[in-house]
């Protein structure tokens, strides 16, 4: 019966290939019972032996005449040695019917034998195993009461009909049988049965007369979820919870176990094993909240109340774990997917969904194992208990913990941020933090690093490809708002603030973490702009960073978790190249403005910068073996349909160039699908691969496997911007520029301009006027700067009406027309210092010209030529000093001046001028990018303007100078007056003033010299010490 029932199978599924019917049609019932009868009642014809030795023989035939030898020797002797084995039809010969329809069949069904590819294969001989006669089976039953089954013999057709089977069961051994209970005489029916090597044995079968209902009642699982016990078992080794209970009925009479459920440990074992894997729905453990609690009245027969406690509470504990992570997981899915949100603050970041999808990963790979140990449970071929079920899973549990930590201080605690540039940098961190945290441990916390290292590097994915796109191809795409800077829309591309302004940093709101935002303020409004080492964007980046780990390093160990609140600007592990990043991104999109982009993409696509530090790390670190990863990436996936394949073979064609053909029609999308299908498997096989086992320090590693892909980058791109800005945008021109004419390095075309401005002051002629001003320039620099006429002009401002006759050249204003993107380092701003440095040299000029101009007959007039009321003043003069002596004092007064202002002129011109241009030239040609450019002209002209006294800390000596200088052009006017204007009282005055003055600034100077603060000064203040004592000696001279 069971035969033709297997029979009946096949046949179906042969139906089912060759007509593709399917099981219920009618036309598949017709087919079955045609190919039933046809197998049953028809006598097929016997084969002719004839005809297959003259098909085998032929066969031969063409083997030779193919020149396929080794083929037919071998299909020969096969043959030969296959038709004179005696294995059918019980026969001692061979060449029965069965070997010719055998052969038949195999010639039947061969397709082409020419042209498939034959290796014969060594045959292995079978050593016959040694058959064991004893009856072991009777020796063990020896004693015990033994049940036979005897099938009753059936024709052929009662073989098709599953009632017809009849089963009789005999008692079998050496109990004698039963009598029957009316007449007390044996069954002769029962007697009459023998015991043979056919009789099948039943052995320790319930009995026979039991119903099928109570046989189901008692090996089906008891529905404990509906509050069903287990029946107690007789013979059940389970006692101690049974003992309890009485002994608490006995002890305790207002004790009731009316509602309590019995439940098994396998039972119990498999709710474990749904909750860790995620299910909430359990009856065991009840999901309260976000936590799973332990149902009160579950007990177990061999475990107390407080063990089983202790059990289910911890594994509660994790279960409540992964439905925490689940949830996450779920939330960032829904988080991503709301169309109606247009805020992305509001959206769930690309950083949140890496890290959902990594532990997305985690909880597969701990289902596959939770998978495995039910498997194990349910087949109960091992013994298996809490206890070492939570010894297998301990491994798997302190994965778990660790996992739900990174989450709770990644995510959770990170829920007062206010934009996902904060949650995702924050999350980070803390992933950073933890991964170097188990490192630190070595070897005790290698299972965990394996878990974290992973896991950290597919949650910065997102991150990393936001700065791989930003410094390959100039673009910030930043969907989430996540990245540490953000593109301010409002700022042109042509705007000469580009590089200051059109990229801002995502700082904290001054309600969170109020001491360290306001700490970071201070500090850059502190932090002199002449002691900067980038440019504004950059100097705020460093400055922020800076601040923030002093704070963290200033609160100690008490407050860890503000400590890593402090990181949130921006992830940990990107801080130290995070200013390369921002400095390639912003000379990436300088490029792309000004059409060289091509000169640092290249025609061939390289490798993403997150590949490359996969490769990286891959090479760092070693590989385990990973045969299946080679199989399961291949190296092209093949885009050649099957079902060509298929029909080309079914057809009988096979053209290789036509399926080369096809295949090339599919290329076009190999090429699209290649990339897309592969690229995130790749990284999970990648990552899964990496031995982890010699990781090194997280830093180095760090260091040496994604710095230096991003330092390459930066190198490229800023060298190749500050180049184009340097040969094909004149910026080395522009900068000689701004020193010829601002700071007057091209003396004789600065002599030519304000000269004539000079005489027309000192002759009271009108000057203040823009075109006359202008006109002078352009004849200044026709001479020897004709091509900077079109560029460099003069505006005149109002000055207020208490000015003193020292500033009446401050309203002279030179401008300068920079090109963009040269503008991005000669900015409005520093043209605005270029102005105060030029209008204090103009003064110092005009001081030194005045001195220079004076001319003894000036002095000296003829008083005959005076009128007479020239001459009744002169005689109301002081006449204790004689016209000569007075005439000699004004003489010395005038060296005195010109020692003083030739000092001071030549201080500017070489010491601070001459010397820091020299330096300037110096560091312009170390400069690696363009933020360097900015920060060392920056520098240059904030340190010009400090060492030319116009800094708000030397206030007091700038006053002083301006003073001597406003003393030399009173002193200028008077010469030009004569002697006879000029009293003695009038000669005193400015001296003392004079020497006030030079006292206050040699004082001053060398206390500041001998601080060690202002080392440039030293050569000024040597000088004025030197006028010092020459004028004390005079003063002795004259007492």
């Amino acid at each position: 019966m069971a035969r033709w029932l297997n029979i009946e199978n096949d046949i179906k599924k042969l139906v089912n290939q060759i007509t593709g019917f399917q099981e219920g049609e009618e036309n598949f019932g017709l087919c079955v019972q045609f190919a039933l009868t046809n197998l049953k009642f028809h006598r097929f014809l016997s084969v002719d032996s004839h005809k297959v030795t003259k098909s085998l023989k032929g066969m031969l035939d063409k083997f030779e005449i193919h020149s396929q030898l080794e083929k037919k020797n071998s299909l020969q002797r096969l043959c030969d040695q296959f038709l004179s084995t005696p294995c059918f039809e019980g026969r001692d010969k061979g060449k029965t019917d069965t070997h010719y329809s055998l052969l038949l069949l195999l010639l039947n069904i061969g397709e082409n034998p020419t042209h498939a590819a034959y290796t014969e294969k060594p045959q292995i001989l079978k050593v016959p195993e040694v058959v064991d006669d004893f009856d072991w089976g009777a020796y063990l039953r020896e004693g015990e009461e033994t049940y036979s089954t005897i099938y009753a013999d059936s024709d052929s057709e009662s073989d098709w009909d599953p009632l017809s089977d009849e089963e009789t069961i005999v008692p079998v051994g050496p109990k004698p049988v039963e009598e029957n209970s009316d007449n007390g005489v044996v069954d002769p029916s029962l007697s009459a049965i023998t015991v043979d090597a056919t009789t099948f044995c039943v052995e320790e079968e319930p009995d026979p007369r039991e119903s099928g209902t109570t046989w189901l009642t008692r090996n089906v699982t008891v529905q404990y979820w509906c509050g069903q016990n287990r029946p107690e078992e007789i013979h059940s080794t389970e006692n101690l919870k049974k003992d309890w209970e009485r002994y608490r009925e006995a002890t305790d009479p207002i004790y009731s176990n009316h509602n309590n459920i019995t439940v098994s440990e396998i039972q119990l074992l498999r709710e474990v094993l749904w909750i860790l894997g995620g299910v909430t729905d359990s009856f065991v453990f009840i999901l309260h909240g976000e936590e799973f609690i332990v149902r009160e009245n579950v007990f177990v027969q061999h475990l107390t109340d407080n063990s089983l406690e202790s059990y289910l509470s911890c594994f509660a504990k994790y279960g409540s774990y992964v439905h925490r992570l689940l949830c996450f997981e779920e939330e960032s899915i829904c988080g991503s997917c709301d169309l109606s949100i247009t805020d992305p603050n509001s959206l769930t970041c690309q950083t949140y969904q890496a890290f959902a999808n990594a532990i997305s990963n985690f909880i597969k790979s701990l289902r596959k194992e939770l998978t495995i140990i039910e498997k194990k449970i349910i087949q109960q071929e091992q013994t298996m208990t809490l206890a070492m079920l939570h010894g297998d899973l301990s491994l798997w549990l302190k994965k778990i913990e660790v996992l739900h930590s990174v989450y709770i201080r990644g995510v959770r605690e990170a829920d007062w941020l206010v934009n996902n540039c904060q949650r995702a940098s924050y999350l980070l961190s803390v992933l950073f933090d933890t991964v170097v945290e188990y490192d630190t441990l070595g070897q005790n916390a290698s299972d965990i690093t394996e878990l974290l290292i992973p896991l950290w590097i597919q949650t910065t994915k997102p991150y990393i490809e936001v700065i791989d796109e930003w410094i390959t191809n100039g673009n910030l795409v930043d969907p989430r708002a996540e990245f540490i800077l953000k593109r301010n829309e409002n700022v042109k591309s042509l705007d000469e603030s580009f590089w200051e302004t059109a990229f801002t940093i995502h700082v904290p709101a001054d309600s969170v973490l109020p001491d360290e935002v306001q700490q970071s303020q201070h500090t850059t409004r502190s932090t002199d702009n002449s002691k900067s080492s980038r440019g504004s964007n950059s100097v705020q980046l460093s400055q922020h960073a800076q601040t923030i780990m002093d704070n963290r390093s200033q609160r100690g160990s008490n407050s860890v978790d503000k400590t890593k609140g402090s990181s949130h600007w921006a992830p940990e592990f990107l801080e130290p190249v995070i200013l390369e990043v921002v400095l390639a991104g912003k000379s990436m999109e300088m490029l792309q403005d000004l059409g060289k982009l091509a000169d640092v993409c290249g025609v061939n696509k390289e490798k993403s910068l997150y590949m490359s530090f996969l490769e990286s790390l891959q090479d760092l670190l070693g590989t385990r073996p990973h045969d299946d990863f080679v199989e399961a990436l291949p190296s092209e996936i093949s885009m050649y349909p099957e079902q060509i394949d298929r029909q080309m073979k079914m057809k009988g064609i096979f053209d290789p160039l036509l399926k080369i053909n096809f295949m090339n029609i599919f290329h076009s999308c190999n090429v699209r699908l290649q990339g897309s299908i592969d690229e995130e498997e790749q990284d999970s096989k990648m990552l899964s691969i990496l031995e982890t086992e010699r990781l090194q320090p997280v830093n180095l590693v760090l260091r040496k496997c994604l710095y230096p892909h991003i330092s390459q980058k930066y190198y490229r791109v800023c060298t190749r911007l500050v180049q184009i800005l340097k040969e094909e945008y004149r910026l080395m021109g522009y900068l000689a520029a701004m020193r010829h004419f601002f700071l007057m390095e091209a003396g004789d075309t600065m002599f030519d301009f304000y000269t004539p401005i000079f005489d027309k002051i000192r002759l009271n002629s009108h000057w203040r006027d823009i075109s006359t001003v202008n006109l002078i320039l352009q004849e200044a620099l026709q001479t020897h700067y004709p091509e900077e006429n079109s560029r460099l002009y003069v505006s005149i401002e109002e000055l207020p009406e208490d000015r003193r006759p020292i500033n009446i050249t401050d309203c002279i204003k030179l401008h300068y027309k920079v090109p963009w993107p040269v503008d991005v380092v000669i900015s409005s701003k520093c043209q605005a210092i270029y102005n105060q440095i030029f209008t204090f040299l103009l003064q110092v000029k005009r001081a030194k010209y005045c001195l220079d101009e004076l001319r003894f007959c000036d002095l000296e007039k003829d008083l005959g030529l005076q009128s007479h009321s020239g001459t009744e003043f002169s005689l109301h003069l002081d006449e204790d000093m004689p016209r000569e002596g007075r005439i000699h004092r004004m003489h010395v007064l005038r060296m005195r001046l010109t020692y003083f202002v030739n000092s001071l002129h030549n201080y500017i011109m070489t010491r601070i001028l001459h010397s820091t241009g020299i330096e300037f030239k110096q560091d312009l040609e170390k400069a690696k990018d363009l933020d360097q450019i900015i920060a060392i002209h920056n520098k240059y002209v904030n340190t010009i303007h400090e060492r030319c006294l116009l800094h708000k800390m030397v206030k007091l000596l700038k006053q002083a100078v301006m003073n001597v200088l406003n003393l030399i052009l009173n002193f200028q006017a008077l010469w030009d007056e004569g002697i006879h204007e000029i009293s003695l009282k009038t000669i005193e005055g400015m001296e003392i003033e004079f020497s006030r003055c030079i006292l206050f600034l040699s004082t001053f100077l060398n206390n500041v010299i001998k601080r060690g603060s202002f080392p440039h000064l030293e050569s000024l203040a040597f000088a004025l010490v030197t006028s010092t004592e020459h004028l004390t000696k005079g003063r002795a001279h004259v007492t």
